[in-house]
């Protein structure tokens, strides 16, 4: 008979320290978690609570004027949230292996103190709400490998190596960074994003052969959840569209990934080293030259290649990884963007460390991305393609760098304590970061660092 199992156990190994996706992108079998015998099935209700205090500078982005009145943020704050894993896993006799897992966040944080922001009861129907950002089932076997469909990572995703954000809350990749205002943070380009990782897609994870797996995925939209979104119509904002008039012109689909995966040990040594290649078609721009809805900027399939390595001797890991192709970075990090003909390739690549002894690990990561940023600046083009009239922006490719130091306690089994250090800067000649528009002079460059403690709950 098979028996069901009601498993709520503290998943150490993924969620301490880690990226934020690594929680639920490895529930199928992670770390610390009970894995299900032949015959039975293990439910799961994981969950995470974390709480930060920081001290920032975001230097002349701190403050903003609107129509000559002043504002300006604070140079400390605290935040937390909370964050739900329920799913299953099961085993049948004849080694099927199969599971569901969920992960549900809080959306709409308003605040609850007076002015603009009301009472916490005046905000109930907008604050904190509810909602699901990954969504997915799998069913596989040892022999075969496993497929997984629905909301689910990448392959670039699952198997990232490189970017070392096994420290503190994932450094440039981790919480910290929202302390910053969002025209100051870095986005990180690399695929553990959400533009990247939580779109509707199918999944295939191999076995591994003499250290070697792959793994391959197919996304059709940029759908994410219940089914197409968007009006009953083939309009503006449906997940579905092949071409349009409207803005959705800039978003990809069709995209498809493979990965190879090279994982070893030599001694007290190990090596895990990955390559991949990631390509999309994107919504075609449905525009009439000489109409009401000219063509605009002429865009770009996607063409990614990403390489990681990351090598360890007892307690210290280091190494990094490099992406290049046609993509641009949109806001949200990811490579996800599509890139305007006639620009540079955009690419990226970070180097990091991190060193384990007991129940302390330490690390840190160095990153530099090179971007379009805001396109128009960037190409001295105009929205048809055409060059600019005499006196025109002469802007240039967008850079981006981002330092991140910091360390994780395990004070008991769930608990964890958290210091973290950000350092974030970025650069684009012609676009002015704190108005958001084309400026030859002013605000071209903006940076801002970060000094915060935190601690987190994981059950």
């Amino acid at each position: 008979m098979r028996k069901l199992l009601l498993a709520s156990v503290a998943v150490l190994g993924a969620s301490m320290g880690m990226a934020d996706t690594a929680f639920a992108q490895d529930a199928v079998d992670t770390t610390g978690q009970s894995f299900p015998t032949a015959g039975t099935v293990t439910v799961r209700l994981n969950g995470r609570f974390r709480f930060y205090a920081g001290a920032v500078d975001n230097g002349a982005a701190r403050q903003t004027n609107f129509n000559g009145v002043q504002n300006k943020v604070s140079n400390y704050g605290v935040f937390d949230y909370a964050r739900l894993y329920p799913g299953f896993d099961g085993v049948a006799t004849n080694g099927l292996k199969y599971g569901s897992s969920l992960e549900i966040r809080q959306d709409n944080g308003v605040g609850a103190g007076g002015g603009t922001l009301g009472s916490i009861s005046g905000r109930s129907n907008t604050r904190n709400a509810l909602y699901f950002r990954r969504l997915w089932g799998y069913l596989g076997t040892d022999q075969f490998g496993t497929i997984r469909v629905g909301s689910s990572d990448n392959p670039g995703s699952l198997y990232l190596t490189g970017t070392f954000e096994n420290f503190n809350d994932g450094g440039l990749n981790g919480d910290a960074p929202g302390f910053l205002l969002g025209n100051v943070g870095v986005p990180f380009p690399f695929a553990s994003v959400g533009n990247i990782n939580v779109t509707t897609k199918i999944v295939y994870l191999s076995p591994q052969f003499a250290g070697l797996d792959f793994g391959l995925s197919f996304e059709p939209s940029t759908a994410n959840g219940a089914g197409p979104g968007g009006p009953g119509v083939a309009g503006a904002t449906n997940d579905f569209l092949s071409s349009t008039s409207t803005g959705d012109y800039t978003r990809r689909k069709n995209t498809y990934e493979a990965l190879l995966r090279y994982r070893g040990t030599f001694g007290p040594a190990g090596l895990a080293a990955t390559a991949s290649y990631t390509g999309s078609g994107r919504v075609l721009d449905s525009g009439v030259i000489n109409t009401i809805n000219p063509p605009r900027t002429r865009l770009e399939d996607l063409s990614v290649a990403d390489f990681g390595v990351a090598a360890t001797f007892g307690g210290l890991s280091f190494g990094g990884n490099y992406q290049f192709g046609r993509y641009n970075v949109p806001g949200g990090g990811g490579y996800g963007g599509l890139i305007a003909r006639g620009q540079s390739n955009s690419s990226a690549f970070i180097v990091g460390a991190s060193y384990t002894i007991g129940p302390v690990i330490v690390g840190a990561h160095v990153l530099r991305s090179y971007s379009q940023g805001d396109q128009a600046t960037a190409t001295n083009r105009s929205i048809f393609g055409a060059p600019l009239a005499a006196g025109g922006v002469l802007g240039g490719q967008r850079v981006e760098t981002g330092v991140a130091a910091g360390g994780t306690y395990s004070l008991a089994p769930g608990v964890s304590l958290f210091a973290s250090y950000i350092y974030a800067e970025r650069k684009q000649n012609g676009y002015n970061f704190i108005t958001g528009t084309s400026n030859n002079g002013l605000n071209n460059k903006v940076n801002g660092q970060v000094f915060a403690i935190g601690t987190s709950f994981a059950w």
